[in-house]
């Protein structure tokens, strides 16, 4: 059996030492840090022909060290002749005899010990650690037996200065086994000049070359709008070819148009309809518009250039905290801190809002409340075109309840498996899925139709067929709450689900159009406080959370666009993406045709709002492409 063909044995292609590529006894020679493997291989004290180099300073033989300890321990002897020594009495020659041997017993103890640490040593701690007297005799020895190829190199004094020295080592990549190494080519030599072999080849260095328009027009379809501003950096024409794309210029131009105050405390939630902002807080709903002057022009601030906006009506007034506002079928669904699900019909003439319902069934807090999709044809329940027609509630009471939008009557109850699960969070909806975040970190997945696909369920085994809501699978994100569910992707493909959770971290999960294999495929810790909204566009997600930042992030790549600092913990996201009025194109073609007059119509632009503890919304310009 190849065990390399198998994988069990990796090819080296680097001195296991240094990391270098070099062959076994030639010197290596780069630069390397001054602290690199300890000082293992610094050069020698003195110069020998050029050259650094060991051998200078052995005398006869013997070890500089043990040369230098001698002349040391000569005295005044050494200097000025046997004549000043004293004789040694009896009791002194008894006491340095007793120290010899005493010394020698302990260097045998101390030699022992070493062999049985260098038996037991490594062979890559080994090479990684200061060598001893004996082991830099040795390399001595073999230094001087292959010759010149591993005499020791000096270092230039200006390395020295930036803290650098050459790497001297020569234990290099064996040339000889072919099996385990991957062989360096051998450097030849005539005389002292070298031969450059056919298998090593001289850099050929071409000239820089322009990208011409082709390779322009066709880069900026593969990067996102961060790395085309990355890319910019390389020559004027990349530069103007990035100024010249939609994305980037949006992601550039990225910037708070409208900031103004609109409740005493923190904003729950909010909504976008009919160009006019939703606000929930402090146990009231507030409708507020752009502020126009009296030839219908907005009304910009003195000092910072944002739209001003002004409150328009107060419709609803609650006696608890609202938690959630959301809009379906022109109608406004406002959950209360009660139980409460209270329906407003929203009128034209904003004066004209007003209630028509309560679906008041929950025992807790209402935590989420959720539409069903819009039939793309004439729905079968109420026969009516393009209709929401049911309704999803989470409350902390532990049981979701789904209703019927025209009768507001509880079609269903939905509640945990076990009574060890938490609370329910968030809520998300699929094509096939209703996906449900509890306040331990799991996420629940229930079916739409009355399906059962799990064959160990045995309650819709049963003669009556499934019932309705069986809990199909679980998904762990960790085990904080869950604070923000989303279902989307690229270009509105309802293919990954986004969990965002108390930890500030993001779980995205693959949804496949069969089967319950919902992959785990990313995790994104960008943030440093909980999740508190994810929205997205066409071709982006924007993520708030109460670290008071909203990150941008494509997704294509999942990769972070651009940070946006709204100065106070965010707590609510909404995104209003571009789209033409119809009422202006109309007028528009309408004039066009009577007058025979081009009528340029405005670039549709999309916005985002977020609500923020101190009461503030904010609304940010995120383009057409963004």
């Amino acid at each position: 059996m190849d065990l390399f063909a198998t994988g069990r044995i990796h090819l080296k292609t680097r001195c296991e030492e240094c990391g270098y590529k070099h062959q076994e006894g030639r010197v290596c020679g780069v630069f390397v840090p001054s602290t690199f493997l300890g000082g293992r291989y610094d050069e020698p004290e003195t110069p020998r022909e050029g050259y650094m180099s060991d051998d200078d300073g052995v005398v006869e033989g013997k070890d500089p060290e043990i040369v230098e300890k001698d002349e040391t321990e000569g005295g005044l002897g050494n200097l000025f002749g046997g004549g000043l020594k004293a004789p040694k009495t009896a009791l002194e020659e008894a006491k340095e005899a007793a120290a010899k041997a005493k010394k020698a017993a302990e260097d045998k103890a101390l030699g022992k010990q070493r062999e049985a640490e260098a038996a037991n040593e490594s062979r890559l701690s080994k090479l990684h650690r200061k060598m001893t007297s004996q082991e830099k005799k040795a390399l001595r020895k073999k230094r001087a037996a292959l010759g010149r190829k591993a005499e020791k190199l000096n270092t230039p004094k200006f390395v020295k200065k930036i803290g650098y020295v050459r790497c001297n080592c020569i234990l290099g990549v064996p040339n000889d086994e072919p099996k385990e190494w991957v062989a360096v080519p051998d450097i030849r030599y005539v005389g002292d000049l070298e031969v450059k072999s056919e298998n090593r080849r001289e850099n050929i260095w071409t000239k820089k070359c322009e990208p011409n328009e082709t390779v322009l027009n066709l880069v900026n379809r593969f990067l996102d709008a961060r790395t085309l501003g990355n890319a910019g950096v390389v020559n004027c024409a990349w530069r103007d070819m990035v100024e010249q794309q939609p994305h980037y210029f949006d992601l550039k131009h990225m910037e708070p148009f409208a900031n103004f105050e609109a409740h005493d405390g923190k904003i729950e939630s909010l909504f976008v309809y009919r160009d006019r902002i939703y606000t929930a807080g402090t146990k009231v709903v507030k409708v507020w518009g752009k502020t126009k002057d009296f030839n219908g022009q907005v009304v910009y601030e003195e000092d910072t250039g944002m739209e001003r906006y002004s409150l328009l009506h107060t419709p609803v007034r609650d006696t608890a905290i609202i938690p959630g506002i959301i809009k379906a079928n022109q109608v406004m669904y406002s959950g209360a801190s009660n139980g409460a699900v209270r329906e407003w019909v929203l009128a034209h003439n904003i004066k004209n809002i007003k209630f028509s319902g309560a679906m008041w069934e929950h025992s807790g807090w209402v935590n989420d409340i959720c539409p069903s999709h819009a039939t793309p044809g004439t729905c079968s329940m109420h026969g009516v075109i393009n209709h929401v027609c049911l309704l999803y509630t989470a409350s902390d009471d532990r049981s979701i309840l789904v209703w019927d939008t025209v009768t507001r009557k509880r079609l269903g109850r939905i509640q945990p498996p076990n009574q060890t699960c938490g609370t329910m969070r968030k809520m998300a909806l699929s094509d096939r899925h209703l996906f449900v975040g509890s306040s331990n970190g799991i996420i629940y997945v229930y079916p739409f139709e009355k399906t059962c696909e799990r064959p160990d369920r045995h309650e819709c085994s049963l003669a009556a067929g499934p019932i309705r809501f069986c809990l199909q699978t679980q998904l762990r994100h960790n085990t904080d709450a869950i604070t923000a569910l989303k279902i989307g992707g690229k270009h509105h493909v309802m293919d990954k689900l986004f969990s965002g959770s108390m930890d500030g971290t993001i779980a995205v999960f693959q949804l496949e159009p069969y089967g319950y294999d919902f992959e785990h495929v990313w995790t994104i810790d960008s943030h440093k406080s909980a999740i508190t909204g994810i929205d997205m566009s066409w071709s982006h997600m924007y993520t708030a959370s109460d670290d008071g930042c909203i990150r941008v992030w494509c997704l294509t790549t999942y990769c972070l666009q651009r940070v946006l600092h709204a100065g106070n913990r965010v707590k609510c996201l909404c995104i209003d993406e571009a789209h033409e009025d119809e009422e202006t194109t109309n007028k528009a073609v309408e004039g066009t045709e009577k007058q025979d007059v081009t009528v340029e119509k405005e670039i549709p632009c999309g916005y985002m709002y977020c609500g923020l503890t101190n009461g503030y919304v904010q609304k940010w310009r995120i383009g057409q492409w963004m």
